[in-house]
């Protein structure tokens, strides 16, 4: 998948829980979490710009998802905790991050929902004779739907269209609560 499929999928993903967020915590964490996918929608093809990584490797893991977004999300919540909080200074980085638990979570969800995203996106995709091996290395099971070629525009910009009707909808939501 390309990249316009791969950041549409991040908001059709992203969107049922940006409006659960929006519900629950108020407006506009949705319209955060839906930008926090969009970050790491592209992530795993960092394989692509470096020799150290194979394409579709351990960069295509959930295991990889889960180390950069608890990463991303522990220093997007110290980020956004001194910005939002008139801090002291002295406080410890712990105490920080346990006041402010439900914005690591919302960033966290975000980060994981835009790399799960395009996980699933080259799953469904046809790439030469790459499959995805999203749990290795607990086994080695490979998965590829093949519904569609990476490079159709139909699907890549259908999805993008559909990314696009998910973040009015989630902005709607937000207005609404």
């Amino acid at each position: 998948m390309y990249k316009y499929g791969h950041i549409g999928l991040a908001f059709i993903f992203a969107a049922p829980v940006a409006i659960l967020f929006n519900i629950l915590h108020g407006p506009y964490w949705g319209i955060a979490l839906m930008g926090l996918s969009f970050v790491t929608c592209k992530v795993p093809d960092i394989d692509n710009r470096t020799s150290l990584l194979v394409h579709r490797g351990f960069a295509h893991t959930i295991w990889f998802g889960i180390i950069v977004s608890t990463i991303l999300s522990l220093v997007l919540t110290i980020i956004l905790s001194v910005g939002m909080e008139n801090i002291k200074t002295g406080i410890q980085v712990t105490d920080l991050l346990l006041q402010n638990w439900t914005i690591a979570v919302i960033v966290f969800t975000g980060l994981f929902i835009g790399f799960l995203s395009h996980l699933f996106g080259d799953i469904i995709t046809e790439a030469y004779d790459y499959n995805i091996n999203p749990y290795w290395p607990v086994t080695n099971k490979s998965y590829k739907l093949g519904w569609t070629k990476s490079g159709a525009k139909t699907w890549n910009y259908g999805f993008l269209v559909g990314g696009v009707v998910s973040i009015l909808i989630v902005i709607g939501t937000a207005v609404m609560f």
